[in-house]
């Protein structure tokens, strides 16, 4: 029996991927690397700033200025009052959520919350947050869901995770959770269906209006 539901935050609570994407092309561009928004999407999302710097600095054979990192965070920020909005339906799923619910990021903590306070979704998860400043290795590694599992005082395969990012579907699997993918603000929804589905997501919900009923089939499973 489940007992607590965790959840992504960026492209399963917020539509904040876009954003970053459009920061990370634009830091790229700057640095002599042309991707498009959907290009950086397919390859990075998902992973820490500093596992996008490292892969481009290794694929490319360049090292980013140092700066990189807060001039992402300034960026993104920015672009978060004047863009950032909450999933689609996300309010009332949460609303009738009846299990205790938390979070686990690949994004840092200030963040996630400003994310929430922009969005409205701040009371439902209170301090509630694990990002991976809290563990030594960030997703694709298991190590934030087992942590959150561990904050939430419940075994691991006792939570259900709410993941739309490959990273995050193979953190949670090998963390013991199972997973449902969310796709409803993917790119391209079938692709990420495809890929979700064979790191391990149980079931794919693509409205966070039918993540009750894939609840409820999860309880079954």
């Amino acid at each position: 029996m489940f007992k607590h539901v965790i959840f992504d935050c960026d492209g399963v609570l917020v539509d904040s991927e876009p954003l970053s994407m459009e920061i990370d092309r634009d830091i790229l561009a700057e640095n002599g690397i042309v991707m498009t928004v959907a290009d950086v999407g397919a390859q990075f999302i998902g992973l820490t700033f500093e596992a996008f710097i490292d892969r481009i600095e290794s694929d490319y054979g360049i090292k980013m200025p140092p700066n990189s990192r807060a001039a992402k965070d300034r960026r993104l920020l920015a672009l978060y009052e004047k863009k950032l909005t909450a999933a689609p339906d996300i309010h009332a799923t949460l609303s009738s959520m009846k299990l205790p619910m938390s979070v686990a990021s690949n994004s840092p903590r200030h963040r996630v919350k400003a994310a929430f306070r922009i969005a409205g979704l701040s009371s439902f998860f209170g301090d509630r947050i694990v990002t991976f400043e809290d563990v030594a290795r960030a997703k694709p590694a298991p190590d934030i869901y087992l942590e959150a599992a561990r904050r939430a005082g419940v075994p691991a395969d006792a939570c259900l995770a709410i993941e739309d990012s490959k990273a995050g579907v193979a953190s949670a699997v090998a963390a013991g959770c199972t997973v449902i993918g969310f796709t409803g603000l993917a790119h391209d929804g079938a692709a990420s269906a495809e890929a979700l589905s064979r790191l391990g997501a149980k079931i794919l919900v693509e409205r966070h209006a039918d993540l009750p009923a894939a609840i409820a089939a999860a309880l079954r499973l």
